[in-house]
């Protein structure tokens, strides 16, 4: 927990005229040992108004619930707290006003979230798992507009995720994870308990959150392994022997690649030699990999004169799509076609990516959006 000692605390606020002659509890979220909600005060609204006052320790992360149980929070700290029930406002004290600022962020992300999900359910209604596959594999139209709602979607979860991080080691960041925690990424909330120190891993509510979401992972995992025919549970065991190929840690396998030109390489002609380079698979057809260009074309052009190349092995088959996607995306580094690079390093499935060191060790992989800069940055800045 944040508690330090004990303090006086005092609440003024603001209610709804409907919640006049009401009770409102002031509860503790947290009651030191796990997360349990703990009951500190009541007092009745009147006129409109009401006040709470004590000593805890603070700071502490607190609620006010009326008899409904809609809830309210607010840090519990030294000052004069002001609350708008009304409004669903707090502030008056820096961390409150800190929240305040925080929730509004957080809930303009949910809302727009609200608003992409039921973009997706309106574009799949009454559309069963065969008729989607087929539209996604044969309807190009279809493809580019639920591809285009994807990504929105998936770069309103990383909004998430940044809106939580730029609070984490703060109690203002603890509450946040117990309201959006569940929407991260399991790496990304990992990767987060990593970072963080353990005044924010340790403290209760974080790790209740933590282990939610570990039990939904296991829960889904099992879900689908239930469901998997003898096939594709050899398939499965295939795409992790594929996986375990490539160690981090372990020098890069050197493969057989194809130039712009049609002239057979080795991949050690352009990694090991002094850079850190970024060895990306994909095709010209694959929508993710698209979508993703973007992101590599922003890091090469950060970093390129820092010590940063990027390597784009691509997996297809025709080269005008190859050497018009080059064009339209703006792929101003290395190219080559894939000959047996795939095979040795294991790809079932791209976008894929590979860090190698100058040394040609490799020493991340799967960097993708958010993940490649932050990697990136580290090196470099």
């Amino acid at each position: 927990m944040f508690s330090s000692a004990q303090e006086k605390f005092s609440i003024r606020g603001i209610a709804n005229e409907e919640l006049n002659n009401q009770l409102l509890y002031l509860c503790l979220m947290d009651d030191g040992e796990k997360a349990k909600e703990v009951v500190l005060d009541s007092t009745k609204v009147k006129k409109g108004k009401f006040s709470f006052s004590g000593v805890c320790q603070m700071p502490n992360i607190a609620l006010i619930k009326d008899m409904d149980g809609e809830t309210y929070p607010l840090i519990l700290e030294k000052g004069k707290i002001s609350v708008n029930i009304a409004a669903n406002k707090r502030g008056g004290t820096p961390l409150n006003d800190s929240l305040n600022i925080a929730l509004n962020r957080m809930q303009l992300i949910m809302d727009n979230m609200l608003k992409t999900s039921d973009s997706i359910y309106k574009l799949m209604t009454g559309m069963k798992s065969e008729e989607f596959a087929d539209k996604m594999v044969n309807d190009t139209a279809f493809r580019a507009r639920y591809d285009k709602i994807e990504k929105k979607f998936l770069a309103q979860i990383d909004s998430v995720s940044h809106c939580i991080k730029d609070y984490k080691n703060t109690i203002v960041g603890i509450y946040l994870f117990t309201v959006g925690g569940m929407m991260m990424p399991f790496d990304d909330m990992k990767a987060l308990m990593e970072e963080a120190s353990p005044m924010f891993s340790q403290n209760n509510l974080v790790k209740n959150v933590m282990e939610k979401k570990n039990q939904a992972q296991l829960r889904m995992k099992a879900n689908v392994e239930k469901r998997m025919t003898p096939e594709q549970r050899e398939e499965k065991k295939k795409r992790q022997e594929m996986d375990a190929k490539i160690k981090i840690g372990e020098r890069f396998p050197d493969a057989n690649v194809r130039d712009n030109a049609g002239n057979t390489k080795l991949l050690s002609d352009y990694v090991g030699k002094g850079k850190y380079v970024l060895i990306d698979f994909w095709a010209s057809w694959c929508g993710p990999c698209r979508h993703e260009m973007p992101n590599v074309k922003a890091a090469y052009e950060k970093y390129a004169s820092k010590g940063f190349e990027v390597i784009s092995i691509s997996t297809d088959r025709k080269l005008k799509p190859w050497r018009d996607a080059i064009e339209e995306l703006g792929m101003n580094w290395v190219q080559l076609l894939d000959v047996d690079a795939s095979d040795i390093y294991g790809i079932y499935a791209i976008p894929r990516t590979f860090l190698v060191d100058p040394t040609g060790i490799v020493i991340d992989k799967n960097l993708r959006g958010e993940k490649l800069e932050e990697a990136l940055s580290k090196l470099f800045e």
